[in-house]
């Protein structure tokens, strides 16, 4: 016997015993009109009909789940007709898979937690569409089957999100970088620069502060002149936006000390790639080589701006030192403008909290600790220093480790609060706990108003990478 005489026969089966059913259904009926005050025997004469009437549903419940599993036949590979949801389900699913693709590009580093995330999702989506592909003719199966495929695909459609957003940032940030990168490299060329776009990016910088957006500590290769000079000076500013704004004597025109800080560096690139790279220790010829720079970079930044000595001046003497151990000129105390002094406090922190080829970077909280010694002992100026304080130990977007050992990433940090251990108490998103285990759901920690917790350090890019990248890599 064929699967289809087969099939054909249980639905005969199946159709007469449904009409017993009805029959039995309409003696239960009438047998219940003229229950009330019969005797017993037709009590028992209902409870074995009622109890013949389940012992039918169940068989017939059970020809049910047999035609179900039913299998479809060999070779069928597309249902002959879609349902208007999974219609909707395999356009969506091919809209996401096609923004998927336009990331591929941002994320070449196999390494990389967000291209690990773009894999994943990636795979989801495309396992959803060739489960599309295999859903059977039955309508009332489509639908069932559309419910767990909506719910993957807004699983989906949520990462795109965050994987987009997170390649926007990058974007936006690599364009920063390479922006500046050329607008130093023209004016060290003898160019004379668009101010405006210097200030455009001053502006972008200040908006940032405002926002109290994390505080990155970028570098590059110095293998690429530009790139690591604009790295640095951008950091730099970035330090800049965040004091200038609370200094009462700056707060009014935050741009212009951040546009010092976006040039100040310039000369460095009259410096030999092959010098910025070297690790060793400098002669006296190399040394002089790399301090020329601020003569050099003065000339060009006073090409830019002949109206604003101020700005040239912080490109010259943004290596003195009040104790007269700097240089071009060996300047002390009063000879240094406060502008400048501000920016070698910034400058200072900066560089040590990004890596050099002589060393890899320091912790924030030691680079905040080194850089207030050095005003300690006379060479930077000690107010502007305290003031990167404000920043806390642990500025944001800073992933620190917990004495319990549970992490997180700084969120905020008490600039209106002056209390001493302010600046090692900032506001945590808790993303692990304390074995490492990544929590559902990042939970708001403010340590200033918890006694019970404290942080003990940061972490490094590595461990931060290998512990946050899995389950959240937009914070990794």
């Amino acid at each position: 016997m064929t699967d289809t005489r087969a099939l054909l026969g249980k639905i005969a089966a199946l159709r007469q015993r449904l009409e017993q059913a009805q029959g039995l259904a309409s003696e239960a009926t009438s047998a219940a009109a003229s229950l009330v005050g019969d005797d017993g025997a037709r009590l028992d004469v209902l409870q074995r009909k009622t109890d013949a009437g389940a012992a039918l549903g169940a068989e017939v419940d059970a020809t049910l789940r047999q035609l179900g599993e039913v299998a479809p036949a060999e070779g069928r590979v597309l249902p002959t007709r879609l349902t208007a949801r999974a219609r909707r389900i395999l356009e969506q699913g091919r809209d996401l898979l096609a923004r998927l693709r336009t990331f591929a590009e941002s994320l070449p580093d196999d390494a990389d937690p967000l291209a690990r995330l773009y894999r994943d999702t990636a795979a989801m989506t495309d396992a959803t569409l060739r489960m599309v592909q295999t859903f059977p003719d039955a309508p009332s199966a489509q639908l069932h089957l559309c419910e767990g495929l909506q719910v993957i695909l807004g699983v989906v459609a949520r990462r795109v999100a965050l994987l987009g957003g997170a390649v926007e940032e990058r974007r936006r940030e690599d364009g920063l970088i390479g922006t500046l990168a050329d607008l130093l490299v023209a004016l060290a060329a003898g160019q004379r620069p668009d101010i405006t776009a210097f200030a455009a990016v001053a502006e972008a910088l200040v908006a940032e502060a405002h926002e109290a957006a994390p505080l990155p500590f970028r570098s590059a290769s110095p293998d690429r002149p530009a790139r690591f000079v604009a790295c640095h000076s951008l950091t730099v500013a970035r330090v800049m936006a965040r004091l200038a704004r609370l200094d009462p004597d700056l707060r009014g025109r935050p741009a212009e000390p951040v546009l010092a800080a976006l040039v100040h560096d310039v000369g460095m690139l009259h410096v030999p790639a092959d010098l910025l790279a070297h690790v060793g220790p400098l002669d006296d010829g190399q040394r002089r080589l790399i301090e020329s720079h601020t003569r050099v970079g003065a000339e060009w930044v006073q090409r830019l701006r002949p109206d604003a000595p101020w700005l040239a001046e912080a490109a010259l003497s943004h290596h003195e030192r009040l104790d007269g151990t700097g240089y071009p000129g060996g300047l002390r105390e009063a000879q240094v403008s406060s502008l400048t002094r501000l920016l070698t406090v910034c400058d200072v922190y900066a560089a040590l909290g990004s890596p050099r080829p002589h060393r890899p970077a320091r912790a924030t909280r030691t680079a905040l600790t080194d850089t207030l010694r050095l005003a300690e002992g006379g060479a930077l100026d000690r107010h502007h220093a305290e003031r990167l304080l404000q920043l806390s130990f642990y500025p944001v977007g800073t992933a620190v480790e917990l004495a319990d050992g549970s992490a997180g990433v700084v969120v905020a940090t008490h600039q209106g609060r002056r209390e001493l251990s302010n600046p090692a108490r900032p506001v945590l998103a808790l993303l692990t706990d304390a074995q490492g285990r990544p929590l559902p759901a990042p939970r708001h920690l403010d340590l200033a108003a918890c006694d019970s917790r404290s942080v003990v350090r940061g972490l490094t890019p590595q461990e931060r990478r290998a512990l946050l990248g899995g389950a959240y890599p937009e914070w990794a």
